[in-house]
């Protein structure tokens, strides 16, 4: 600044605004009094897969629902215990049991994770999920686009046989998984409670068959003659369910006669069924677990022969998925497949926990993306 110096009173107005001049002047941009220098920001945005949801209520009743007994073999080939049975080599099983190679079968046993996209771009599933009746809360869910508009907590029906119904208890682990990871808006609906304490419905029988289910009710010959169970058209007129899960086709491979297409038109049937009642029914078909049902070895290793017949059934399932599917009602597809081992099942098919705990997450895995999360 450049100094006058003043000898009239005159002259000290014209010095002040010299001054005031020559600071705004010099000032650096955006300083001073009454001004704010801006800073940015970054949105943060954080997502936990860990987030704990809140405790499902086990008491809710579905409507229709029994806790009617799964059905017990009584066989010499099958022993059960506690509720489970261990398959013979080569006879019927009983209540979580398999037919033997000329007879249908339910057989439980390892599965896969992770969703394999179907042929020719059908929606597909990652493998994994379970859950039992979730507490709906008061604000609107995020939707997925999967469920029309109006759906925030979607029932989820489970329809399949011994591997559903027992007793790898791998219900449980998709449970936990949904609740591990946030899951609070679903609500298992069907027949049956768990058979191994997570209090999950389901509509599964044991030694069933996707051809049994395509019936009103059905009866199994070589588990149950006497008992009338419900099929597809009858479960969901009586439950009303948003989402099937559907784990059928080991009883029907189990011989090795029944060749694939057939197993899929059956598949087709309980899809037309579902939708009869529920034209927006949103479906998961799972590409079945890795099963050996001739003479499983005691030194089982991944190189074991596996069921041909199986093999060919889960090939063929993306394709059919794929032309069945529509936007109205999805066709998902859960691989149990690839990632399963009929080592880890005491029969090669029915799953020991380490497996119970592998389908558990494949199922997860195919319905996350599906569900609505908060």
């Amino acid at each position: 600044m450049r100094w006058l110096l003043v000898t009239s009173p005159s002259f000290l107005p014209l010095v002040a605004a010299l001054a005031c001049a020559e600071g705004e002047a010099t000032r650096p941009e955006g300083t001073g009094v009454g001004v704010t220098t801006p800073t940015s920001s970054q949105p943060t945005s954080t997502t936990s897969d860990a987030t704990s949801g809140p405790a499902m209520d086990p008491t809710s009743p579905a409507t229709g629902t029994s806790t009617s007994a799964q059905p017990t073999e009584t066989g010499p080939e099958a022993s059960t215990t506690s509720g489970a049975s261990t398959p013979g080599p080569t006879g019927p099983m009983g209540p979580t049991g398999t037919a033997g190679p000329t007879g249908p079968d339910d057989p439980a046993g390892p599965s896969g994770p992770g969703v394999t996209p179907s042929a020719g771009g059908a929606p597909v599933a990652p493998a994994g999920s379970a859950g039992a009746p979730a507490v709906p809360t008061d604000e609107p869910a995020p939707s997925t686009g999967v469920f029309p508009e109006g759906v925030t907590t979607p029932k989820i029906m489970i329809v399949g046989d011994s591997t559903w119904a027992g007793p790898g208890c791998y219900k449980k682990y998709l449970l936990q998984n949904l609740q591990d990871n946030g899951y609070t808006r679903f609500e298992f609906v069907g027949e049956y409670t768990d058979d191994c304490g997570s209090e999950v419905r389901h509509s599964a029988v044991s030694c069933s068959t996707a051809q049994q289910y395509t019936r009103a009710t059905f009866t199994i010959s070589n588990c149950d003659p006497v008992q009338d169970y419900p099929g597809m058209s009858t479960l969901m007129a009586s439950h009303d369910p948003d989402l099937v899960l559907l784990q059928l086709g080991v009883n029907d491979v189990w011989g090795g006669s029944t060749a694939a297409s057939s197993v899929l038109a059956n598949y087709e049937t309980l899809v037309e069924q579902a939708r009869a009642h529920n034209p927006n029914v949103v479906l998961v078909v799972a590409q079945i677990q890795k099963i050996i049902t001739q003479n499983c070895p005691a030194d089982c290793t991944e190189e074991s022969p596996v069921n041909p017949a199986a093999q060919s059934l889960v090939e063929a399932v993306p394709a059919w998925a794929s032309g069945i599917s529509t936007p109205e009602s999805p066709v998902f597809v859960a691989d149990l497949w690839t990632n399963s081992s009929p080592c880890e099942a005491n029969d090669c098919v029915h799953p020991d926990d380490a497996g119970a705990q592998r389908m558990g997450d494949n199922w997860y895995n195919a319905i996350k993306d599906i569900l609505p999360r908060d």
